[in-house]
């Protein structure tokens, strides 16, 4: 039998449901430390009797989520904004890959990845772009990350900060 790790709000349900199933507990009170109902607590022992400790394992865990794009698309997307579609917004950006390369999904997602692989747009905002300056000063963990990300901020032009990078 393999050892169960639960996390720890389900640990404590586990917990609470053991303690009320072995002892003959009140289902009212278990409920109010849970914050869930009475129904819902029935719903956890007969889970509890039937599989046990395993019962209270989340059913998604380690799995990728079915609303998430395929790593291959998103460094297909890095790699045309870094090379084809340098210096264009990021809604011109988006509106590209819609007609030209035929990739179609919303500008959240969009400006997710860019911002992820430390890319921000020309078009960025003060306020964003205080934000990501306070952010690199305080989590940086390279000169050089730092550096390509204050020229990024800066708005020096785009192939100098290119020829810079492969240098």
């Amino acid at each position: 039998m393999r050892k169960v790790e639960l996390r720890m709000n389900e640990q404590e349900k586990y917990e609470v449901i053991k303690a009320l199933a072995d002892d003959k507990g009140n289902k009212k009170r278990a409920a109010l430390k849970l914050g869930i109902s009475v129904r819902q607590i029935n719903r956890l022992i007969r889970v509890y009797e039937e599989k046990g400790k395993s019962g209270f394992l989340h059913q998604n865990r380690n799995r990728k989520p079915v609303n998430s794009l395929p790593q291959e698309l998103t460094d297909y997307i890095v790699k045309l904004y870094r090379e084809v579609y340098q210096g264009f917004n990021f809604r011109h950006f988006r509106d590209m890959l819609e007609d030209r390369e035929n990739i179609k999904f919303s500008y959240s997602a969009l400006y997710n990845i860019l911002m992820k692989n430390n890319i921000v747009s020309p078009k960025i905002q003060i306020a964003t772009r205080k934000k990501i300056r306070k952010s690199l000063s305080v989590s940086s963990e390279t000169l050089e990350t730092d550096v390509r990300q204050m020229l990024l901020l800066e708005n020096v032009d785009f192939m100098d900060f290119y020829r810079f990078e492969n240098v």
